[in-house]
């Protein structure tokens, strides 16, 4: 099965199948930490990471017109707590130095293709051309899937303790 892979922004118009993936995302995440009560993002997605004009960047992987993967990211002030209390720029002339890879997601029958790969690389060429000076990642170490992806593509790794911050300086 060799079928092309479109890598591409995110369009409203793909909600429902990004949806999707989120909840097979929740599936994955609940049998991986049965002993954790998850609690649904399906309404963050909708309402606030979907939401055209927001600072979320959502880039697509699709195979035949079906959605099988995303990668969203955001330009980011470098401090969590902050970033989580903005979602449009306060001046459109104020902009973040860093950019940040928030989440990456490949269907589970779509892995081991080059998919999410491909998504990163799509990421690094527009945060790029929109003149950031970094692109990062923080990445639990129980992700060794994303890990490997990333540290391919030159990102160099910093040992948080239970995670890693990978950081890719543009300039």
């Amino acid at each position: 099965m060799s079928s092309e892979v479109i890598i591409r922004e995110y369009r409203p118009e793909d909600l429902e199948q990004v949806l999707e993936l989120v909840r097979e995302l929740e599936a994955e995440l609940a049998e991986k930490f049965p002993e954790v009560q998850l609690v649904s993002s399906i309404d963050a997605y909708r309402n606030r990471y979907l939401v055209p004009g927001h600072k979320y960047k959502t880039f697509v992987a699709e195979i035949e017109g079906k959605i099988v993967g995303y990668l969203m990211g955001y330009p980011s002030t470098g401090a969590l707590e902050v970033d989580n209390m903005y979602d449009i720029f306060p001046s459109p002339s104020w902009k973040p130095r860093e950019f940040f890879l928030q989440i990456t997601f490949v269907s589970k029958p779509y892995r081991n293709r080059g998919i999410s790969r491909r998504l990163h690389e799509k990421v690094i060429e527009y945060a790029r051309e929109q003149g950031y000076e970094e692109i990062y990642a923080c990445i639990a170490k129980w992700n060794l899937p994303e890990i490997k992806v990333v540290s391919s593509l030159k990102f160099e790794m910093k040992d948080l303790g239970s995670r890693y911050r990978l950081t890719l300086k543009l300039k």
